[in-house]
């Protein structure tokens, strides 16, 4: 039923912005290079500072799986070969594959289906200025600090807009068509970012990465008579 890339039926564009409430950090890992002032800096691409769009998709695609396992359904790891082939994948009579995906990878996809969404970075509205912080090890052993091993990372202020841009494909977004589980899905997601937040980025545990989303507003195209052409917009 989801396997369906080979014809495209509809395009929903999902555009707005989201703020960072607390201080936020997408890293680019531990090695900085020798002109850095800091030893952990965030993520750029060249002189502009981003949020990848895999880190919005991966903290969208755990908010789900966390719902689902609230209303008591089975939620398993995309890299869970066996499990996949054991319950998603049937054989037709020719052998080839048929695949029956949960809600969760007929969404984000696994290892046997693309994902029917595509998240792109987020850039700010305005390039942030970021502050260093000097962090400190914990040696659990003595529960205290770790003498001489203090590092720097980098981080986003507070109220830095940046913008979102979400593309799903052949997914009835606003209205379910057909019974389509995942659009209920989707809504419950950007209501639940809209209004209770959702953390990005490292440091989650102390209150860093807040982010809310502020503005979201779709756009649908369908293919009619050979043509893709606006279908209708709207606001969540």
């Amino acid at each position: 039923m989801y396997d369906d890339f080979d014809r495209l039926q509809s395009i929903t564009d999902i555009q707005g912005s989201f703020e960072n409430i607390t201080p936020i950090r997408i890293g680019a890992g531990r090695e900085a290079g020798l002109e850095a002032a800091t030893d952990i800096a965030v993520y750029r691409v060249g002189e502009r500072i981003v949020i990848p769009g895999s880190s919005i998709k991966g903290m969208l695609r755990a908010l789900a799986e966390s719902i689902l396992r609230g209303k008591g359904e089975d939620v398993h790891s995309p890299w869970d070969l066996k499990l996949i082939e054991k319950n998603e994948i049937e054989k037709d009579e020719n052998g080839g594959k048929i695949l029956k995906p949960c809600k969760i990878c007929a969404l984000f996809g696994n290892t046997e289906l693309a994902s029917h969404i595509k998240v792109f970075d987020a850039e700010p509205y305005e390039n942030p200025k970021t502050f260093n912080k000097t962090g400190i090890s914990i040696d659990r052993d003595f529960a205290a600090v770790r003498p001489g091993v203090l590092y720097s990372e980098e981080l986003v202020p507070p109220n830095v807009r940046w913008r979102l841009h979400i593309r799903l494909i052949n997914i009835p977004f606003p209205n379910p068509e057909n019974g389509d589980e995942r659009v209920q899905l989707l809504r419950e997601l950007l209501y639940t970012w809209k209004t209770l937040g959702l953390q990005l980025g490292s440091r989650k545990s102390v209150g860093a990465g807040l982010t809310r989303l502020v503005e979201c507003r779709w756009k649908r195209y369908v293919v009619r008579n050979g043509r893709v052409v606006e279908d209708g917009e709207g606001e969540i």
